[in-house]
């Protein structure tokens, strides 16, 4: 378990999309300055029955969904019902050993014994 409460961000106002100014060099027209849309990701953590498994970057959004896609396809459950709970939460980035700044979320999936003796 992770302290959460020095995480600036929950799991319900983490922005999945910023906007920002990028630069473009192009050889005949020069400098071109444009916004674009682009998408935020973060380290996010799979815990199964209180063991981690795995880290990924991705969008901190419907990550119950994406627990449970993952669970599934990657062989740990069989069907969503082997899974009992989800709980998401964030993670401050000075207790997950991140950069200052690079906040990401802990999902804690509870499954059946049976998949997890697998």
């Amino acid at each position: 378990m992770t302290d959460a409460s020095a995480c600036p961000i929950s799991p319900t106002d983490a922005p999945a999309l910023t906007t920002r100014d990028v630069r473009f060099h192009h050889a005949e027209r020069g400098v071109l300055a444009e916004q674009r849309v682009l998408a935020n990701e973060v380290p996010i953590a799979l815990v199964f029955n209180g063991i981690s498994h795995a880290v990924m970057m991705g969008t901190p959004l419907d990550l119950e969904d994406f627990a449970i896609g993952f669970a599934l396809s990657e062989g740990i459950i069989d069907i969503a019902a082997d899974c009992y709970g989800i709980e998401v939460r964030p993670v401050a980035a000075a207790a997950a050993g991140l950069p200052m700044g690079m906040d990401g979320m802990e999902v804690q999936i509870e499954i059946s014994s049976r998949c997890f003796a697998r």
